[in-house]
């Protein structure tokens, strides 16, 4: 890959602030220009009854070609895979685009959504995008917004639409309301920055930038759970999670659980990848950290959950009779006047730990945190 092949949109990305994109909306009218886009049958999971991407009524597209840079509003109706489109507005721009007479198409098209394109070593085209670092709810299904789909074709007017994202699906039980859910990787795999694809071969890509490492999916006022399973789905460019997930269910009444597992997981593009399911209202296991240390003081060791947030959930025993919740202490001075202590932490959710001092420790056992 060629980092140095960049062209104006992902330049206008990148001087957004300075250079804003105008859309002129253009009125309906008799003689109105169409465009027509279907959903490629390897498409296999959006989320009708049928596990199948559909597209929804007043879904917006955006198109590129030379001197072509344009909005399209879906006119079919919502579960179809295949329709026409009509035309809603154009990009006003200062900066030439070359596309050697293709023509690309991206869904979805939001506001503040931008586009490049770099170059293959062998002079092949790759589409340049941005994946967000939150996501939103959505019943029984993956965030519309989030599912990016590409469309290519040497015609202006005609594409074929293929899913550039996996799915990972989360099933859980329990009686309190969810807020947000995080996710990350235990090997810290790349989940969010700009990615490129190949123009025509969609499984052909990878990451150009800016990575980011943890999704976050929005439950709005939250969305409450029962002893039967509720869905919540994250849409993930295809990856291969090699030290297994950690991930943190937050309620609205404030407390939080973590789910964490060691055992590799892969999101292959265009599929569900479907987890076990996780009873909320079951008791965390209790993570262990033992320290061995020599002295007459210690720097209390401070416990991060997966967001760099302290834990709140969790106790130190000090070895002298004492215990103290986790992250209440700075220094901690020892009680008794014996000059070896074994201190143990007991967590839940923790993701890091973080010692202020490694003066007179003379062993940490993390193997069960």
């Amino acid at each position: 890959m060629k980092r140095l092949y960049i062209f104006a949109l992902l330049a206008t990305m990148l001087t957004a602030c300075t250079e804003d994109v105008i859309i002129e909306v253009v009125e309906p009218s008799p003689s109105q220009e169409y465009i027509y886009a279907t959903i490629n049958t390897d498409t296999r999971v959006e989320l009708n009854e049928l596990r199948k991407t559909v597209w929804t009524k007043g879904d917006m597209i955006i198109r590129y070609g030379d001197n072509i840079h344009d909005v399209w509003t879906f006119n079919g109706e919502t579960g179809d895979r295949s329709g026409k489109f009509s035309k809603y507005g154009s990009f006003q721009e200062t900066v030439n685009h070359s596309f050697n007479g293709k023509y690309i198409a991206l869904y979805p098209y939001k506001e503040n959504f931008y586009v490049g394109t770099t170059k293959f070593d062998n002079g092949d085209m790759a589409i340049v995008y941005a994946i967000g670092e939150e996501q939103n709810y959505h019943p029984n299904s993956y965030d519309p917004s989030s599912n990016i789909m590409l469309g290519a074709g040497k015609t202006s007017t005609n594409f074929e639409f293929h899913n550039l994202m996996g799915y990972l699906r989360l099933s859980l039980t329990g009686a309190k309301s969810v807020k947000k859910i995080t996710l990350k990787g235990n090997n810290d795999e790349k989940l969010g920055g700009w990615r490129y694809t190949h123009e025509e071969n969609v499984d052909i890509g990878g990451w150009y930038d800016s990575p980011t490492y943890t999704l976050t999916l929005n439950c709005g006022n939250g969305v409450q759970l029962t002893d039967e399973p509720t869905q919540f789905y994250f849409s993930l460019v295809p990856t291969t999670f090699t030290k297994g997930i950690n991930v943190v269910i937050y309620f609205t009444d404030g407390t939080q659980y973590t789910v964490n597992t060691s055992k590799q997981v892969a999101v292959a593009r265009n599929t569900i990848q479907p987890m076990a399911n996780v009873n909320t209202s079951a008791e965390m296991q209790w993570q262990t950290i033992t320290i061995k240390h020599r002295g007459e003081r210690l720097s209390a060791p401070l416990i991060y959950d997966l967001t760099g947030s302290f834990i709140a959930t969790g106790y130190i025993l000090w070895g002298d009779n004492y215990m103290s919740d986790i992250n209440t202490i700075g220094t901690y001075i020892y009680a008794d006047a014996e000059q070896e202590h074994t201190i143990t932490v007991k967590t839940q959710g923790g993701y890091q730990v973080y010692l202020q001092s490694l003066q007179g420790i003379s062993e940490i056992d993390l193997s069960n945190f």
